[in-house]
């Protein structure tokens, strides 16, 4: 799924319709400061998709829903978090991606995370595979060494060009 540009840059090949070309772009990018805990990136992740989805999902049933699934969503060996639930109002993917420079230990694995994606996905039969190789293709790209160049970016631009090859 993953090629890489002579820049040593991923370049993300589409599979079933999944690429991450739609979903990170620069105005999905943040970076927060210091040393947030788990659920305090996790909050400021989800404000920052409430513009997207507003109208479709209300706050309180988005913050409600994140919430329980959240406390079941692990950080990835590589020290990547996809917090992500899903929900039937939905027709696609909706993510922001949250760097942090310094980041945060998760407490349940004393893993350090840098990377944080919120990923929103419909509750829907004929999702569901989609679903599953967008958290692979996210898994798949977010290493280490991809999260440590992101997390010494200051630029959303820039760390978007990264992670799509362009």
């Amino acid at each position: 799924m993953i090629s890489y540009k002579s820049t040593g840059s991923p370049m993300i090949q589409q599979s079933d319709g999944v690429s991450l070309s739609a979903i990170v772009k620069p105005e999905n990018i943040i970076f927060l400061d210091g040393t947030p805990s788990r659920e305090e990136a996790v909050r400021r992740l989800a404000e920052r998709i409430l513009p997207q989805v507003d109208g479709v999902i209300s706050r309180k049933a988005l913050l409600d829903r994140i919430s329980e699934v959240e406390k079941l969503n692990q950080v990835l060996e590589s020290g990547f978090y996809i917090p992500h639930a899903k929900f039937p109002e939905l027709d696609g993917f909706f993510a922001v991606l949250g760097i942090m420079q310094e980041g945060f230990t998760d407490p349940a694995s004393g893993l350090r995370v840098k990377a944080a994606l919120l990923l929103l996905s419909p509750h829907k039969p004929a999702f569901f595979q989609r679903h599953l190789n967008m958290l692979s293709l996210l898994s798949q790209t977010f290493q280490p060494e991809l999260i440590e160049k992101l997390a010494s970016l200051r630029d959303s631009s820039a760390a978007a060009a990264i992670i799509t090859g362009r």
